[in-house]
């Protein structure tokens, strides 16, 4: 508990400890198919309960390994007890991938929402070299690099349709995606922003197929190559560097180091639009930002992740403060208020998640707006409805007027409130 409040001014240790008690009421030890302990996020939803998401997982540990190294390497090791090998029955061509969601029941056993029809964001390499920093466990390190390696591959295999470097989010070659709208949104789910706009299909998303070297179908891709995944994938890359030079394996750090730079020089060639100061999904075919779906919060991971240059980080902060773009009442809405498609209580049209909270201010801080991201964080945490009261954290609040959304009680906005002050 003490690393949970460790430098957290005073004000704030009872959200700290709040946070702690979340995580740990939501703690759940290993059992049926779930092999190590793990985080659900929220045994107060009934969909939520029995089982462990990837993005959470990797989100919660980042959080948890302020107070709980241990539990964090638990959590990081319950999804990659479930990552595919090429010895898979069902699907070898998904080599490398960690699924969605797994329970403790897998899916011929009727396992809950066990999901292998998409994966979810890469940010596990993050999360074990935050996780790492918090007590030094090289063998942690050891263990997990091969498999961190192997999922980031996994990424350019299955989901880089045209083979220019930059992926898409998809769907897997899974019996649940049978048809062109349920691979949408199984694309829609691996983004973990499942019905943001930029995913609607009256505004143009659409799906293509993503066939090997032999011609043999191994996924499908969206026809945008979408700006939050490859900037977590250049942060991937520049994180796997970081454990492949503490492992003494220098030449795969220098490649990785080398493959981040030329990532993040195309994030910023083809994802950044001057006119709206912004950056965007882009087009498959066009190669130009989708300017038309509106803006959203995606367009801030380039700051988290160092991609932006100077002036582009500079331009995105204009929007990040604006009270008519992010910043509104409870700052950070998940599409700008100015944008035809903001609903403030529609899941991922609006609300604000904590997650992209602490992506947002994080990129602030990289960046050098130290005064904005203090700002913006007391402001989140003082109009978040009840969050320094006695209500329980949310998994989303109203932008417009902090009121709670959807489920309490919510593992991944307690972790990433950890975090946020643990910087």
């Amino acid at each position: 508990m003490a690393g949970a409040t460790r430098g957290v001014p005073a004000d704030r240790r009872r959200l700290a400890v709040k946070s702690v008690e979340t995580l740990v009421t939501n703690w759940r030890s290993a059992a049926g198919m779930l092999k190590h302990d793990g985080v659900t996020p929220s045994i107060s939803y009934k969909w939520f309960t029995g089982g462990f998401w990837a993005w959470d997982t990797w989100k919660q540990a980042v959080g948890v390994s302020r107070f709980a190294p241990a539990l964090a390497r638990s959590q990081i090791r319950s999804m990659f007890d479930h990552q595919v090998t090429a010895a898979s029955a069902t699907r070898p061509q998904d080599a490398g991938m960690v699924p969605d969601a797994v329970f403790y029941n897998d899916p011929a056993r009727g396992g809950g929402n066990w999901n292998e029809r998409n994966s979810k964001p890469p940010l596990a390499a993050w999360a074990v070299w935050e996780t790492y920093r918090r007590d030094g466990d090289r063998a942690f390190l050891r263990e997990m690099y091969p498999k961190l390696a192997a999922y980031h591959a996994w990424w350019y295999a299955n989901r880089d349709h045209d083979h220019d470097g930059l992926a898409e989010y998809g769907a897997t070659v899974d019996p649940a995606n049978d048809s062109a709208e349920q691979r949408r949104l199984a694309a829609a789910w691996e983004s973990g922003m499942d019905n943001a706009p930029r995913f609607d299909a009256a505004l143009g998303a659409a799906m293509v197929e993503n066939r090997d070297r032999d011609g043999r179908l191994v996924g499908y891709s969206l026809d945008q190559e979408s700006v939050d995944l490859n900037a977590y994938l250049v942060a991937d890359k520049r994180y796997l560097a970081r454990i492949a030079a503490r492992l003494g394996d220098r030449k795969a750090a220098r490649r990785y180091e080398e493959q981040a730079g030329k990532l993040a020089a195309l994030v910023r060639e083809r994802m950044y639009d001057p006119s709206t100061a912004f950056f965007y999904d882009s087009g498959l075919a066009s190669g130009k930002p989708l300017t038309a779906r509106g803006r959203g919060i995606e367009g801030a991971i380039p700051l988290w992740a160092g991609v932006a240059s100077r002036p582009q980080a500079a331009a995105v902060r204009g929007r990040l403060v604006d009270p008519e773009e992010f910043a509104t009442k409870v700052p950070f809405a998940t599409v700008a208020k100015s944008s035809p498609y903001f609903r403030p209580t529609q899941y991922w049209r609006g609300p604000v998640w904590l997650d992209q909270a602490y992506f947002s201010l994080a990129g602030l801080r990289e960046y050098g707006y130290r005064r904005d991201a203090r700002t913006l964080a007391d402001r989140l945490r003082s109009s978040a409805s009840g969050l320094l009261g006695d209500r329980p954290i949310m998994e989303n609040y109203d932008p417009s007027t902090g009121a709670p959304l959807n489920s309490t009680n919510f593992s991944w906005s307690a972790a990433l409130l950890l975090a946020f002050d643990g910087r």
